[in-house]
């Protein structure tokens, strides 16, 4: 028998991952500094091109364009780091957090009376122990930072876009 459940958003489960993340928090602020370096150089890229064509291109001053080409390899140069740096540390960071879980998973799973394994499918202790330690480590590692990084962006183009 197969037991299906409906996944739905649970806030207070939420929270309670987000205690896990308190040990790392110089990890995290680093994590989310790059995210938003991330948001404000790809913003930053598109209205320094349209400054390039509008003043430079326009005006057929060439030496002007040059500064605009170097100020964009520059500004494509920081968000490569930046790209390496969240990934770095927001892998890192999710798999110290799913690393936490696992062991207090496992001492929490030792705790249990033999007669819960008698009654319980070892291959659903398993696959849910697994399947949902990934999951974590996916939330944690760099959805939470993506969706952040993604609105962050959004706000960053309309306000250039509307300046």
């Amino acid at each position: 028998m197969s037991q299906t459940k409906e996944s739905v958003f649970d806030l207070s489960l939420f929270k309670r991952l987000l205690t896990f993340i308190s040990p790392y928090r110089l990890i995290f602020t680093v994590s989310f500094i790059t995210v938003v370096g991330l948001s404000v150089f790809g913003a930053a890229r598109p209205y320094v091109l349209q400054q390039a064509i509008d003043n430079n291109i326009a005006n057929k001053d060439y030496e002007g364009f040059m500064f605009y080409i170097v100020v964009m390899l520059i500004l494509l140069v920081l968000e490569v780091v930046c790209n390496l740096l969240f990934i770095y540390y927001a892998s890192w960071l999710g798999q110290s957090v799913v690393r936490d879980i696992r062991v207090k998973l496992f001492k929490r799973i030792l705790d249990f009376k033999m007669k819960y394994y008698d009654k319980s499918s070892v291959g659903v202790l398993i696959t849910r122990t697994v399947t949902d330690m990934e999951r974590i480590a996916d939330i944690f590692g760099q959805g939470l930072f993506m969706i952040f990084s993604d609105i962050l962006k959004m706000l960053v183009v309309g306000a250039v876009m509307f300046y």
